[in-house]
């Protein structure tokens, strides 16, 4: 059987050969934010084919966790591959701005996310659960920091949920630069955000894996 890449069209997946097997997610200004469930208290809006979180969110409530997400509708995923164009617009001198990539989304106190920042610190720079509690950091705390200017970067997550494996990397590097193992939630939504600066995202492509 021929693989297929998937499309978002119009509200409704249409087939087409492929090789890749990837899921694209259109963003255009038609579509606006439908397929986005908004999270927390930022401001959102689409410009051209980006996903911009043009007002920082405020963390508050009963739980430490990111105040701004915005997360993908359409389907639950266990293990996959996540593309996706990433731009921080807070100011460059800031050390704690940073970019979310978050999954297993299953509600808004119990999911994952990756958080990159100008700087690595207990609370920044890392992977994180949220689960019903404050967030908890996941890997060791040891990655250099790489999110230092306003440029895109292309960054990729990798979920292997049997196994637990969660690696992130940054570019074209061929090396996680953040990567961890943990079973906790095996599936849920995908999303991006920030934990209270702004930013861009773009160039979504999902890719379902095979189970291991």
């Amino acid at each position: 059987m021929r693989s297929l890449t998937v499309f978002l069209i119009a509200g409704l997946f249409v087939q087409a050969p492929a090789t890749s097997g990837a899921i694209k997610i259109p963003i255009s200004e038609e579509r606006g934010l439908r397929d986005w469930e908004l999270d927390g208290n930022g401001a959102w809006s689409v410009r051209g084919q980006s996903l911009i979180l043009e007002k920082a969110g405020v963390p508050g409530g009963p739980i430490r966790r990111p105040a701004a997400l915005a997360i993908f509708r359409d389907r639950v995923l266990t293990d996959f591959e996540l593309q996706v164009d990433v731009r921080s617009t807070a100011p460059t001198d800031l050390a704690v701005r940073d970019v979310l990539l978050i999954f297993g989304y299953q509600s808004p106190t119990q999911f994952y996310y990756v958080h990159l920042a100008a700087t690595t610190d207990p609370v920044h720079n890392g992977i994180f659960l949220v689960n019903n509690a404050d967030r908890r950091r996941l890997d060791d705390a040891i990655a250099p920091a790489r999110l230092t200017d306003q440029a895109w970067h292309r960054v990729r997550l990798e979920r292997q949920s049997a196994r637990g494996t969660i690696n992130v990397f940054f570019g074209d590097d061929p090396k996680p630069l953040l990567s961890t193992t943990d079973r906790t939630l095996g599936s849920g939504r995908i999303g991006v955000g920030s934990f209270d600066e702004t930013g861009e995202f773009r160039a979504f492509e999902v890719r379902e894996l095979a189970r291991r």
